[in-house]
């Protein structure tokens, strides 16, 4: 681990360096596809949030997962749920909208 980097902010800085990436790579070539479905996308996020916030906290309290309050910012939701946990499903459930997107229904499929 860096030693620039507090271990907390560790897990954050790699997912904010994943969404770039892949967000990058999707929206190079399909910006203005994807921008015309950004309301799909959008719609895609909002339930998978909502999808969390009803299941992960039944599953933190059954002892399905652990986190490590040394290695999270200390921002917790329901008692089991850091505050990561919302930014990490932002980003992978709006990547996969994409990628769906781009893949499956844009003009230059690949699929």
């Amino acid at each position: 681990m860096p030693a620039f980097l507090p271990e907390q902010y560790y897990h954050l800085a790699l997912l904010l360096l994943a969404a770039l990436i892949f967000h990058t790579i999707l929206w190079a070539r399909n910006a203005r596809f994807l921008w015309r479905e950004r309301r799909t996308i959008l719609f895609v996020v909002l339930v998978a949030e909502l999808w969390m916030i009803v299941t992960d906290p039944i599953g933190g309290s059954w002892g399905a997962w652990f986190f490590d309050p040394d290695k999270v910012l200390g921002v917790w939701l329901f008692q089991y749920m850091p505050i990561e946990d919302l930014f990490g499903v932002a980003v992978i459930s709006s990547a996969a909208a994409c990628a769906v997107l781009v893949f499956g229904y844009g003009p230059r499929r690949w699929v």
